[in-house]
């Protein structure tokens, strides 16, 4: 699968279905079928929780 557009610097990708997030670098970033870019601040504000339990460091 593609990475969608739209990642980078500052970036999370969320999995809309799973309700988790992924850093840059992650096999999963931009890569899961539903999901959007988001700052880390903003995915955690929604609730939703990092992958693996790692944080981005951002």
């Amino acid at each position: 699968m593609e990475t969608a557009p739209g990642g980078g610097a500052g970036k999370v990708w969320v999995n809309a279905s799973t309700k988790v997030y992924h850093c840059d670098g992650d096999r999963y970033y931009g890569k899961t079928q539903k999901g959007e870019y988001m700052t880390e601040a903003d995915a955690k504000a929604k609730g939703i929780r990092a992958a693996y339990k790692k944080t981005c460091g951002g």
